[in-house]
């Protein structure tokens, strides 16, 4: 049967429409994580425009995430035969490389790539764990040492002192370098490709294919396996490219004869082997950043690195790792300088002082996230329950805020130098107080504020509609409020 387009084709406009539809639609199923999906929409894309980079890159990753390795190579060799400059289809291609066990390959390509970009530290990450393999243990640990991997590099240089006088199996040591090597990433996409602008309709075209290196986490690509996901703290920030490196010129669009798509192998991605116990564990570890008295893992827990005294509510924490014995001691609350003889938090939930040195995991409630923060003198006023763990070398006071027809609510002031963790309802939200207008906020929803501002509980006379329970908050500084 002779379809519709064989009897009637497209014109050049229609091309350059469709090529951008499938195009865009394939970019947004990658970011769903509907792999297949985005798979024969890209190859729709490809169909029009055989050799259009950033369709290239972007199917390179599906076929990454989807296990088929073998088609990402072939897309990335192209990449890399048409960019010779371009540092990421590089970086890619000896992932897909490690992924396949041709580590001498891998090697040579991320060789190329640190004479590109001699700062790259994922690319030093990868040529240390290439080398591994490769029983090149010294090497190895030089390369870990570039890229700031100093734990692998020093166990790369310690297994390459203990080769020297036994019998060691690199193939085992290098299986445990892979399981512990963290901090390395997936495959990333249309970094240091600048790809040619795309036609009519412009607005269409996505945004996948810019100049700039977003993380791997921005298009959710798996990290090498078995490697764990990422271990490190948001508040950690990625890391930059080299700024002395300039970015490579524009490319024109390459001109080459057609090939088709490499032929699919017997696979079934939507089906994997169940995880080994030790898997399991690495996968899920956490690790605690050695720089960092407060951090917050990807999934919302908060890590603490106790050092003196650090004070928390027992709610909120999953475990302790102390060294020592572990002591604790209700934290009182104070007003104008005294201690008085009721508990900071309130005696259903008080807060607790942990002396000694130790490790700390925090959790939120359900409905609430934890927020860590650090204070630099700037007074923060809060509600006392909003308040989940601080470093008591912080200066706390403890207040009531009248709200009306006999309610009124705990306040907390922290201010001073240090870090302190807030539990807020996942909808708060923040507005604005200026010296120019009133701010006036129901009191049940005021979680505190952050600046110079002065609270008043508003009479009815005063408040809209003559409502009980309104504040009125004067000054310069921001307000949180509960958005629920």
């Amino acid at each position: 049967m002779v379809d519709r387009e064989t009897l009637y084709p497209p014109s050049s406009r229609d091309v350059g429409e469709d090529f951008l539809y499938h195009l865009h639609r394939g970019s947004e199923l990658l970011q769903a994580d509907r792999m297949h999906d985005a798979q024969a929409e890209l190859e729709q894309a490809l169909a029009r425009k055989p050799r259009d980079p950033k369709s290239q890159d972007l199917l390179a990753v599906v076929y990454f995430r989807l296990g088929l390795y073998p088609r990402a190579i072939s897309i990335y060799e192209e990449l890399v035969e048409t960019h010779p400059e371009a540092v990421t289809p590089r970086l890619n291609l000896a992932l897909c490389y490690l992924k396949t066990g041709q580590a001498a390959r891998a090697r040579d390509g991320l060789e190329r790539v640190l004479e590109l970009a001699p700062k790259h530290a994922r690319a030093w990450g990868y040529l240390g764990l290439a080398l591994q393999r490769l029983g090149e243990h010294e090497r190895a640990g030089h390369a870990f040492t570039a890229g700031g991997h100093d734990a692998l590099a020093r166990r790369a240089l310690e297994t390459a002192t203990a080769t020297a006088s036994a019998s060691i199996r690199p193939s085992a040591l290098a299986t445990e370098i892979l399981d512990s090597l963290a901090s390395l990433r997936g495959p990333q996409v249309g970094a240091h490709l600048t790809l040619p602008a795309a036609p009519e309709p412009a607005a269409s075209a996505p945004a996948q294919g810019t100049a700039t290196e977003p993380p791997l986490a921005r298009v959710a690509i798996p990290p090498l396996d078995p490697l764990p996901a990422l271990r490190f703290a948001p508040t950690q920030a990625p890391e930059p490219e080299p700024a002395d490196l300039p970015p490579p010129p524009p490319l024109p669009t390459p001109v080459a004869p057609e090939l088709p798509l490499i032929p699919s192998e017997v696979v079934n991605p939507s089906v994997t082997r169940p995880l080994r116990p030790l898997e399991l564990l690495r996968e899920t570890l956490l690790v605690f950043p050695r720089d960092l008295a407060v951090s917050q893992h990807t999934s919302g827990l908060v890590l603490v690195r106790v050092r003196r005294t650090f004070a928390t509510r027992l709610a909120v924490v999953r475990s302790f790792a102390m060294s020592g014995d572990l002591e604790t001691e209700a934290m009182p609350r104070r007003h104008r300088g005294r201690s008085v003889e009721q508990p900071l938090g309130g005696a259903a939930a008080p807060l607790l002082a942990i002396k000694g040195h130790g490790e700390l995991t925090l959790a939120a409630p359900e409905g609430h996230r934890l927020v860590p923060l650090t204070l630099e003198d700037e007074p923060l006023y809060l509600r006392e329950s909003a308040l989940a763990a601080f470093d008591t070398g912080l200066i706390y006071e403890y207040g009531r805020l009248p709200l009306g027809d006999g309610e009124a609510a705990d306040l907390v002031l922290l201010r001073g130098h240090g870090d302190v963790v807030l539990t807020l309802p996942k909808d708060v939200v923040a507005v604005e107080a200026t010296r120019e207008r009133a701010m006036l906020v129901r009191g049940g929803t005021l979680v505190g504020w952050l600046g110079r501002l002065v609270p008043r509980a508003l009479p009815p006379s005063e408040a809209p509609g003559g409502a009980w329970g309104f504040v009125a908050l004067l000054g310069e500084g921001m307000v949180f409020v509960d958005g629920r």
